[in-house]
């Protein structure tokens, strides 16, 4: 076995777990210092009596104040909108943001901690050509931030990244920066046991694929297949029993920590991340949700470019409970994404895309993939898209 590489493990965000956490929410922002606090959500989830859940906590404590509660939010973090949400902040003088939701509203809500920390009134002039990387020059963004989250699948709460979708140019851009990732991530299964079964098996899927991605990178190491691993066997297990049965708190409870720790490894892999470079594209253009565009590409990635799994495939083959003996590599490769078929099969999720493709569809989607920002720093070989997006897509 080879010397691991130089690398560094950095995590800002504190991280408390368990039914109820959400009772310390109050008092950690009074630590911090604030006490006129924004709430940012969505719509469901404001429908969805979660919302009320975390009122009732923070008005019987008595010792911050909500000053408004935003719940324009949509399905992806939409640029315009976190420009209208930091222009109100500022309006309302907020001294802290507390964000509820799924990975849009995590992920916008850390575009407007950038914006007030950066000063900037239109999150395009921190993200020039959708790329906002901010690593050796970044600096504290002054704004206590805590995360709350309601699905287990994108790992926002904790991740410093966030993916926008600039619906001007039609294209999913990426900001990184280390101080946008919340002080406090608060996962609590209880205001997750509403989530309908396809949300939740989507979700899934998106934390499944941080951990097999971070496992096959280049750039992967043994304590990213620590976590990995673990997450990856977490998921496969607990993944359909939460699919089946959404009051389940053990399953509940055991997807938003494999979710945690799937974005951890996934962060630390070095963004080298084909599925993600197909889900962005086709996600963007066709307004396909991110989680389900993961499900649906994991598989058919794997078999597509088999090539780029065979470094790691024995840590998938374990992490999957892939029997070994006697089989190649590329054997191996086939049997993890047959089990990602599998898993597909028990949760309820489509193997393809609802929308046919035509020959003009196809030509569209391979400009997009082959020009998304998740692409730059690792290029898909040209076969590679065509055949991936010819196996996911049924023909028109």
């Amino acid at each position: 076995m080879a010397t691991p590489k130089y690398f560094n493990w950095e995590y800002y965000s504190k991280l408390e777990v368990g039914s109820g956490c959400r009772t310390f929410i109050p008092q950690r922002f009074q630590q911090m210092g604030s006490r006129r606090i924004a709430l940012i959500t969505d719509p469901g989830i404001r429908q969805a009596g979660i919302v009320d859940k975390i009122m009732d906590v923070i008005e019987a404590q008595n010792v911050v104040k909500v000053v408004g509660i935003y719940d324009k939010i949509q399905q992806d973090a939409l640029m315009g909108i976190i420009n209208d949400c930091a222009r109100w902040c500022r309006e309302l003088a907020v001294d802290g943001l507390l964000a509820v939701g799924g990975g849009s509203v995590l992920d916008s809500v850390k575009g407007v901690k950038a914006m007030i920390g950066l000063k900037a009134t239109d999150i395009r002039h921190i993200m020039p050509n959708n790329l906002g990387l901010y690593k050796d020059i970044a600096q504290p963004l002054g704004i206590p931030h805590i995360a709350v989250a309601t699905t287990a699948g994108t790992g926002s709460e904790t991740s410093t990244g966030a993916v926008i979708f600039n619906e001007f140019d039609k294209v999913k851009g990426v900001l990184q920066h280390p101080f946008t990732a919340a002080e406090y991530a608060f996962l609590d299964p209880d205001l997750t046991v509403g989530l309908p079964p396809h949300l939740t098996a989507f979700t899934g899927f998106d934390a499944l694929c941080h951990a097999v991605e971070a496992v096959a990178s280049p750039e992967t190491n043994c304590m990213i297949d620590a976590f990995s691993i673990q997450a990856i066997k977490l998921i496969d297990e607990f993944l359909p029993i939460a699919v089946q049965d959404g009051k389940n708190l053990e399953a509940r409870t055991k997807m938003l920590i494999a979710s945690n720790m799937a974005i951890m490894s996934f962060v630390m892999a070095g963004g080298i991340c084909p599925i993600h470079n197909f889900a962005h594209a086709v996600g963007a253009h066709l307004r396909i949700p991110h989680g389900e565009a993961n499900a649906v590409l994991m598989p058919v990635v794997m078999e597509s470019f088999p090539a780029f799994y065979l470094p790691h495939v024995d840590v998938l083959a374990d992490a999957f409970g892939v029997k070994k003996e006697g089989k190649s590599s590329q054997e191996l490769v086939a049997d993890c994404a047959q089990a990602l078929r599998d898993l597909q099969t028990k949760c309820g999720v489509n193997s393809k895309f609802t929308p046919k493709l035509d020959a003009k569809g196809l030509e569209t989607l391979f400009a997009l993939v082959k020009s998304d920002p998740a692409g730059f720093k690792f290029p898909l070989p040209d076969d590679v898209v065509k055949a991936t997006l010819e196996a996911s897509f049924n023909k028109a």
